[in-house]
């Protein structure tokens, strides 16, 4: 699977709802298929696509060089910063190193605003981190989500309060993110058995049941087409499919990578809508593909064993290409503003807290 990358678009236009969720079961129609051109390997100046989903082989296209500078990518637009930036903790529009410790379930976060800390211990070692923004005062939240129960517990940023809720059950894959767009994180749930996700919109406390995906899915939540409110996604890890089903633009299918990747959503090309990709930890190689025009780029940064946490560490409007070293407890930031940044910050079995909706293999 290594550099193969095949994209289908369904429009939504015209499509009735159950076209829409055909991907898991029923009819649909095919109004346009795309491959792009353009992207390639960090180790070569071509690609060559191979396939199409659903279709067998249909020919060879080679060409399309990309460019690498220093081992990193160059270019891309930027924005300014919308007072939203994911796993800001501390109100000043950039992401902040942070962990989780499963063992006492202790939060921490190095603050960017101050170089100071902040830790809670919220939790315990066997529940998920779902954090995100569920009180909507532009501070992200410490969260979890309890499987053996379906219970949300939501650690207040503005005065280190809690509350709690259920919602989900065991079985369920937790998939929070703001699909109303009121600035708030809805807590949702994806029921991998049915293929249905239940969203608890913050806006008014109604629930929204929306039939996307199947047994066997992964959910990767963002908003894939610039409309301010996240967007029902998942990857297929059996095709290694991205199916997004954009509010605005339709649904679209990516395959794009391969067996032990390590797939994500952030916008690397500040364009304000999110990218897909993947880390591939045999190689330490990024892969994106960028939202605006479906080509892709890739590079180096990493090693075998290192966890991806990207995020806008920097506050410049895009995503920057981090990697926390378990061995050495060690992140390594490449921000497209500062260059490589080395924060020393962790111990021995600390998860990212910026990797928490980075899919695994």
């Amino acid at each position: 699977m290594r550099g193969l990358y095949s994209i289908f678009v369904f429009l939504a236009v015209g499509l009735s709802s159950s076209a829409v969720f055909a991907q898991s079961g029923g009819s649909f129609n095919i109004t346009k298929s795309v491959v792009a051109s353009g992207g390639g390997e960090s180790t070569g100046g071509t690609y060559s696509i191979k396939s199409t989903i659903g279709q067998p082989l249909t020919g060879s296209s080679q060409g399309g060089a990309f460019k690498v500078d220093s081992g990193f990518w160059a270019g891309g637009a930027q924005v300014t910063p919308n007072g939203h930036t994911k796993y800001d903790f501390d109100g000043d529009s950039k992401a902040d190193v942070s962990i989780f410790r499963p063992g006492p379930a202790e939060w921490w976060y190095l603050r960017s605003s101050d170089g100071g800390n902040n830790a809670a211990q919220f939790g315990s070692g066997t529940d998920m981190m779902v954090p995100g923004d569920f009180t909507g005062d532009g501070k992200w939240d410490f969260a979890f989500w309890r499987p053996t129960t379906g219970e949300w517990f939501v650690l207040r940023s503005e005065d280190s309060s809690f509350f709690g809720f259920p919602f989900g059950t065991s079985g369920d894959i937790p998939a929070p993110g703001d699909f109303d767009g009121d600035g708030k994180t809805d807590a949702a749930v994806f029921r991998p058995s049915n293929g249905v996700w239940f969203i608890l919109r913050s806006s008014d406390q109604n629930v929204d049941v929306v039939a996307f995906g199947s047994n066997g899915d992964k959910p990767l939540v963002a908003d894939y087409d610039n409309d301010g409110k996240d967007d029902v996604a998942i990857y297929r890890p059996s095709d290694h499919q991205y199916w997004l089903n954009r509010s605005t633009q339709g649904v679209i299918v990516y395959e794009f990578g391969g067996s032990g990747d390590r797939q994500f959503a952030a916008d690397f090309t500040g364009d304000g809508t999110a990218d897909i990709g993947f880390f591939r930890p045999s190689t330490g190689e990024w892969f994106v593909i960028r939202s605006d025009n479906q080509t892709f780029f890739a590079f180096p940064f990493g090693s075998s064993g290192d966890l991806p946490a990207p995020a806008d560490y920097d506050g410049d409007g895009t995503a920057d290409a981090t990697i926390f070293r378990p061995s050495t407890n060690v992140w390594f930031s490449n921000q497209s503003s500062s260059g490589v940044v080395v924060t020393p910050f962790g111990a021995a079995g600390d998860l990212p807290v910026p990797g928490a909706y980075v899919l695994g293999p």
